[in-house]
């Protein structure tokens, strides 16, 4: 019984480990450090640029980049070109 046992958790424990890591969000929304800790950036999900902030909507990022004085579309993965908010 014992030996059934192990092998079930290490059929177990196999399926873990190559279970595929999760898909990134599809938008990402950067915060800065501090007392406000309010919206910086926003960069799409696969951005490299930033490793601290939240996942979000297109419909957000596309509110923060319109409504929130200060807050930057990342330069290099370019959020608000993908969500057609400039003329290219």
């Amino acid at each position: 019984m014992d030996e059934r046992i192990t092998a079930a958790r290490a059929v177990d424990a196999e399926k873990v480990r190559r279970r595929p890591p999760p898909d990134p969000p599809q938008w990402w929304i950067e915060y800065g450090i501090g007392i406000r800790h309010t919206p910086e950036r926003a960069h799409t999900g696969d951005c490299p640029m930033t490793s601290r902030g939240r996942p979000a909507t297109a419909q957000s990022v596309r509110e923060i980049l319109l409504t929130t004085p200060g807050v930057l579309a990342c330069p290099l993965c370019r959020p608000d070109s993908e969500l057609g908010l400039l003329d290219t």
